[in-house]
Order: C-alpha cells, then structure tokens, then sequence
C-alpha cells in the first residue's frame, strides 16, 4: 500500500488534518509526516511534533497523496523555495490542501505569470479570483463543504470533516461519515 505524505510547518492546524489522519489510521495506510529538518515543528496550539522524515529525502514513487495543512501564518512557508518544490513533486498525486494551504498550491503550479502584476506575497490578483474565501463561504457556502479539482481536494478550515472523508475516498479509503458525526 503506496503512503501518504504529510508536510508539516512552523504554525501548522493541528485539528484541520486530525480527522485525515484518524481516516488514515482506521485504513492502516501508512504516513510519513515531512517537515524542512528533523526538529520538532509546533502546532498553531502548542502541539510539537518530530517529523520522521526531511523534505530532501522523499522517495517519490513509495506515496499516491499529500495532505498540507493550515497554519496560524504561512508567509515564511511559502515563501521557502525547498517546500514549493517538494509540493511540485505531488502535482500528479492525490493532494488535500486546507485553510490557507491552497496558496501553497497556487505557489507551486502557477506558471507564466508576469513578474510586474505579482502581488508581495507573490500571487498576482488573477491567481486569487477563483479561491473561495471565509467571508465567501459564510455568504454562499460550498455544500459539500470542498472543493475537487481534478487530483486536488481543497477546504474552508471549519469543514474539515467532511474534507477528510472526501480525501480518504479520493485514496481508497470510505469510512462512513457518521463515525464522525456527520449523516
């Protein structure tokens, strides 16, 4: 059974991927939780956790998913090199990216862009207008509660229940959703 990557980061949503990793455990599909060194990364609530392995040593072909998860404050994430070209190496995988980790996405696979209309986080006004925001889904939510676009399954933070169940279906794994809760 091929793994799933799980890329850590300084501030990481500990709750946001908590139910992806129990649907993961439940399937006893394996996971490798990465992060830019061996030193404990901290959660947005304190939590610290050693990654068992480094971003440099990624054995592509033993994983088919990455899961990404939100973060009190992704700027220095994003703007770190090594991580958006560990998350490119993911681009023909199954990938679950919450909150704010689909600006990740945005970083790693936008191409042609136009250095002069790029904004300072780096993402220009285009790259932004098909994001569904909080304020956004608040107005007009999403019903199923994510979004899926093609290998890609992205969410707002607080459905981040049914995001694991529809993420745990996009790698194998059905776990009927009323053992979290949810008819």
């Amino acid at each position: 059974m091929k793994k799933t990557a799980i890329l850590l980061y300084d501030s990481f949503c500990n709750f946001e991927i908590s139910v992806a990793l129990e649907i993961l455990a439940l399937a006893e599909k394996p996971i490798t939780v990465f992060g830019i060194t061996k030193q404990a990364i901290r959660s947005e609530d304190g939590l610290s956790i050693f990654p068992d392995d480094t971003i440099d040593n990624l054995d592509l072909d033993a994983y088919d998913s990455l899961i990404l998860p939100g973060a009190m404050d992704i700027r220095e994430t994003i703007e770190n090199e090594r991580i958006v070209d560990f998350i490119k190496k993911f681009e023909k995988k199954t990938i679950g990216a919450i909150s704010i980790a689909p600006l990740l996405l945005v970083k790693a696979f936008m191409a042609g862009i136009n250095k002069e209309e790029i904004f300072e986080e780096g993402f220009s006004e285009s790259d932004l207008t098909e994001m569904v925001g909080w304020d956004d889904n608040l107005r007009k939510p999403v019903e199923e509660g994510y979004i899926i676009t093609g290998n890609i399954i992205t969410s707002i933070s607080y459905n981040f229940v049914k995001w694991a169940l529809a993420f745990g279906k996009m790698v194998g794994i059905d776990i009927p959703a009323k053992t979290f809760g949810i008819e």
